[in-house]
């Protein structure tokens, strides 16, 4: 399946709402790694990182336009083309956040 960024973002606000009330239900208040699997444009991580400031954050995820996208939207966090179910985590990872993979 094909991925389009600009579509994608159209609906950001509506995809941010389950992604700020999982956040909001992580206990933990420091944490030094995250990672985010199938972080779409890049808008869950973003929360992420901003919910962890201090964490060194990874966007995992198969679709080369989606990391154009998340690259572009956050140039300092680490962005990766892979495949989920066969990614090898160089962890440790304080988080690992899936909100909506399949």
């Amino acid at each position: 399946m094909s991925w389009s960024a600009k579509q994608y973002s159209k609906f950001e606000s509506e995809r941010n709402r389950p992604i700020s009330d999982l956040l909001a239900n992580v206990r933990a208040t420091t944490v030094k790694g995250a990672v985010d699997l199938g972080w779409g444009a890049g808008n869950s991580t973003e929360l992420l990182w901003r919910r962890f400031p201090g964490a060194i954050v990874t966007g995992v995820d198969s679709s080369e336009a989606m990391v154009v996208a998340a690259r572009r939207r956050l140039p300092d966090l680490c962005f990766e083309i892979d495949d989920i179910g066969t990614w090898q985590a160089p962890g440790p990872f304080g988080i690992t956040f899936a909100n909506a993979v399949r």
